[in-house]
């Protein structure tokens, strides 16, 4: 490849993993919002229900307890989108910063292997399965938009990206 075409790469990947990271997040943060709130009120109506004259509804306790308990669990996997996310920003961080590095050279901005060292070193340090799947893409020539829009539509629900994502 060329230098502009590498430095467009580059660009790209960068591009589309920052799209795909804010995309991403203000599902689980909205959701997150929600559920908080809701659990926030099922804690004060467990109160209101504990404090009950002559006797609490401890069925209906129990039945809050579950469900503030499957929220909770929700909330750890929203907050997982998170880490999911911060992991996305580190490797573009890094990426970016392996760039200025060859670009501030331009003895080393010429040579292809430096380019390709760095392209190797990117692609190595993916640990999601969507940040390869995203960099195939781009590397193939599919472009940002065409690259960002097929892994969104694949990862559209959460439910096709749980597998990767675990409870404490």
């Amino acid at each position: 490849m060329s230098q502009t075409e590498n430095q467009v790469m580059l660009l790209q990947l960068a591009a589309a993993q920052l799209s795909i990271s804010l995309r991403e997040s203000e599902k689980p943060f909205n959701d997150l919002t929600k559920l908080f709130l809701e659990i926030v009120r099922q804690h004060s109506r467990i109160n209101e229900l504990l404090n009950e004259k002559p006797e609490p509804n401890i069925a209906e306790i129990h039945r809050l307890h579950k469900k503030t308990e499957l929220q909770v669990k929700q909330s750890v996997v929203d907050f997982q989108f998170y880490d999911r996310m911060n992991q996305r920003l580190a490797h573009i961080l890094s990426s970016m910063q392996k760039a200025i590095l060859l670009l501030n050279d331009a003895e080393k901005l010429q040579d292809e292997q430096k380019w390709e060292s760095i392209f190797h070193s990117i692609e190595k340090s993916y640990t999601m399965q969507e940040e390869t799947e995203l960099y195939e893409a781009i590397k193939s020539g599919e472009g940002f938009e065409t690259a960002v829009n097929k892994l969104i539509a694949k990862t559209k629900t959460k439910e096709a990206i749980e597998p990767d994502i675990e409870l404490f």
